[in-house]
């Protein structure tokens, strides 16, 4: 192994595929692989085509790197770059306008169920504070107080001269209060639901 001399072999390729992918014959992988010489048609073929990358190498002949190019893939133009950017822009509008249309709706949704939820609240209470319409009312006897306070302004200085007057009011006032305590135990007779 170490005793006999070795001579190297140069092989030269002239790769003309943009891929950059050799093509080689079938005859040329079995030679390679058994080590055999090359045919005389092929060593003529070698000889006249020129040397790209020739050196020494050993047995077996490694394989070149491939190019670092990207040759089947076409180089984008910044009109390209712009078509695919304003594409993305477009299709994100569309779906920022699509999800802002589907919360306005979910909205919309939302402030109908609280407005109906509302209204019957303020049914409800209605319902349940009819008797406060009653408390809302004007107080009893009003042009008997007219008079009383008339009176008074008359008579700054001589406030017994509306004694009448005061004593009709009082009368109804009280006669009122009987009315609503006789309804209250009326009311109070009747069972409870």
């Amino acid at each position: 192994m170490g005793a006999s001399s070795s001579n190297p072999r140069t092989v030269t390729i002239d790769n003309d595929s943009p891929v950059g992918v050799i093509d080689i014959s079938d005859d040329v992988v079995n030679r390679l692989k058994s080590g055999m010489p090359p045919k005389e048609g092929t060593r003529q073929q070698q000889s006249s085509a020129p040397s790209v990358g020739a050196g020494p190498s050993s047995y077996p002949n490694p394989l070149p790197p491939p190019p670092t190019g990207f040759y089947g893939e076409p180089s984008l133009t910044s009109m390209q770059i712009r078509r695919e950017k304003e594409q993305e822009l477009r299709a994100n509008d569309v779906y920022w306008t699509k999800r802002l249309q589907t919360l306005e709706a979910n909205l919309q949704k939302t402030n109908q169920i609280l407005e109906k939820e509302y209204n019957d609240a303020i049914a409800d209470v209605k319902k349940r504070f009819d008797s406060t319409a009653v408390a809302h009312q004007l107080p009893p006897c009003q042009d008997l107080k007219a008079k009383v306070v008339e009176c008074y302004k008359k008579n700054q200085h001589e406030t017994l001269n509306c004694s009448a007057d005061v004593r009709a009011f009082t009368d109804c006032v009280n006669l009122h209060r009987i009315q609503l305590l006789k309804e209250k135990a009326s009311g109070s007779d009747k069972p409870a639901k």
